[in-house]
């Protein structure tokens, strides 16, 4: 199973509750693109991305894990070995979801809703004379440390309003689940997706992760005991859904004056931190929509701070940022900290993390750079005195 070097249990013994693959398909114009979530820790995918933009005609691929630590581990750390048979089924079925959807494309109204609630905490904890160390589990639920609270709904609707999907963004860990835990779930994202499934009928709700890497959930369930853990994952998951059902209702969809699709990708060569000569390829993708939604995808567990940075300084209407997503080739990043957690240290911003220092601002700098190319803004001359 992914993450949890310490698992107590062994390996997967069962399903709890079933991982989904959900896709959804934009175009306009001539431009397509494909968004997909999947509960699953992490994701790389070079011969399913191609195959998605060689086959089916959508070059633009968002491939967002939850990052849920009860899912399979499948990623061989031999970047040339032949995938495995998990893999290799996974991806087919992705495929299929994203074939099925590129389908199923009608006329459709767009809009995004924001919200806030503090499910998470900061597990980087300054201690050892100003030195930060991690705080794993929290079971007092103490809100230690600065989160983004906030939440970010997509929502998408046919014509006649019925909500075909709606996307909800969110930057906790999906560790409700611990390490004494053996069977696959989709942990809270999960919950969520399912009850708020339940109670908006027709629409296919999907979780987008964000900048979590350094935030873990309020609710943990840590007793070993199945059922007692589970009904831990199923409250965190519907305090979530009961707000995103609240303020998705609020989200006013419209059709674009203008609709477009406009996306770049980056692949960024990144020093490793502690090996001198060796180096990380990390890709990026940056995407544009109607001129209004910008979106940053980042194959990584970016820290909180720089998912905020992004929102305050995309200078877009409709800031959105995509941690934990693949999508434009190279390798998996692991922990991208901003700066001053890098100095700080402790586990994922000096700890298990091979990226440079100062790598989060590099890769957020260049996010912008790519979305103001986007906007046009970038002259083949000086411009005005």
């Amino acid at each position: 199973m992914y993450g949890y070097a310490n698992r107590r249990c062994g390996p997967g013994v069962g399903v709890h509750d079933a991982l989904y693959a959900k896709a959804v398909v934009l175009q306009a114009g001539a431009s397509r693109m494909a968004i997909v979530t999947l509960d699953l820790g992490s994701i790389v995918a070079p011969d399913l991305r191609r195959r998605i933009a060689g086959e089916l005609q959508i070059p633009v691929v968002l491939l967002a894990a939850s990052h849920s630590h009860s899912t399979p581990s499948y990623l061989n750390p031999d970047t040339n070995a032949a995938p495995s048979a998990y893999q290799q089924e996974m991806e087919e079925k992705v495929f299929a979801a994203v074939a099925q959807a590129s389908k199923a494309m009608a006329p459709a109204k767009i809009g995004v809703g924001h919200g806030e609630l503090r499910l998470g905490y900061n597990r980087l904890l300054p201690r050892d004379g100003g030195r930060v160390r991690a705080l794993f589990d929290n079971l007092e639920r103490v809100p230690y440390g600065p989160v983004d609270p906030g939440f970010d709904l997509v929502r998408i609707d046919d014509m006649q309003g019925n909500t075909k999907a709606l996307m909800v963004h969110y930057a906790v860990h999906a560790v409700v689940l611990g390490p004494t835990n053996c069977k696959y779930s989709a942990d809270f994202p999960g919950a969520m997706m399912s009850k708020v499934e339940s109670e908006w009928k027709g629409a296919q709700v999907m979780f987008v992760q964000g900048g979590a890497g350094d935030i873990n959930p309020l609710f943990m369930a840590r007793k070993g005991v199945e059922a007692e853990d589970f009904e831990v994952v199923r409250k965190m998951g519907e305090f979530l859904a009961a707000e995103v059902l609240k303020q998705g209702r609020t989200v006013v969809t419209k059709v674009p004056a203008k609709p477009s699709i406009a996306a770049t990708s980056t692949v960024m060569t990144l020093k490793d931190r502690w090996e001198q000569g060796k180096t990380l390829e990390v890709g990026l993708s940056t995407v544009l929509i109607n001129g209004e939604i910008g979106i940053a995808a980042t194959p990584g567990e970016v820290f909180h701070k720089l998912q905020v940075e992004w929102k305050r300084g995309a200078d877009v209407p409709l800031p959105l940022f995509y941690g934990y997503t693949y999508s434009a080739g190279g390798q998996w990043a692991g922990y991208i900290p901003d700066l001053r957690s890098a100095a700080y240290g402790g586990y994922g911003a000096d700890a298990s993390t091979r990226v440079e220092i100062g790598a989060g601002e590099r890769v957020m700098e260049q996010h912008r750079i790519n979305l103001f190319r986007l906007r046009g803004m970038w002259m083949d001359a000086q411009g005005k005195p």
